[in-house]
């Protein structure tokens, strides 16, 4: 199995995004630029619109680690939002469903980085108001495991 590198966990944003725009529903509709490492301010004036997805930088937890090991198990938790107007609510299913499928079929891209997706989760869709803007939000939990030295 391939190590995990700090710079490796820092390219889990391009690994994932790279992963999803190669869906056809989903690279159809997203373009590189519609998806960010952190939230973007909606009134600048680089603000590309809606709808976007957010792709958090992992959080990792230590897993059994044993005296003398150089080499630790690790979780890693990369939490990725999808935001639309709440006027396209209509597509959140479709897009949200071919996020969860693509992900799910990716454990080549992942082994390939030295990762093993444990599981991902939906927490379903919601609401919001951000920015004086009616908006629906899916937020997704995906949890990766590797091998840290």
């Amino acid at each position: 199995m391939v190590i995990i590198t700090a710079s490796t966990q820092l390219s889990t944003f391009s690994m994932i995004r790279n992963i999803l725009l190669s869906n056809s529903v989903l690279g159809a509709k997203f373009r590189t630029k519609d998806f960010y490492e952190f939230e973007p301010r909606h009134k600048s004036t680089s603000f590309n619109g809606f709808p976007y997805i957010i792709i958090m930088v992992p959080t990792a937890e230590d897993e059994q680690a044993y005296l003398g090991d150089t080499i630790s198990d690790k979780e890693f938790e990369v939490e990725i939002i999808l935001r639309m107007d709440f006027l396209a609510k209509d597509n959140f299913t479709s897009y949200a469903s071919s996020i969860l499928n693509e992900l799910d079929n990716s454990q080549s891209d992942f082994q390939a980085s030295g990762y093993y997706m444990h599981s991902i989760e939906f927490e379903g869709s919601q609401p919001i108001v951000e920015d004086q803007k009616h908006l629906v939000e899916g937020t997704f939990s995906l949890i990766l495991k590797g091998e840290v030295d």
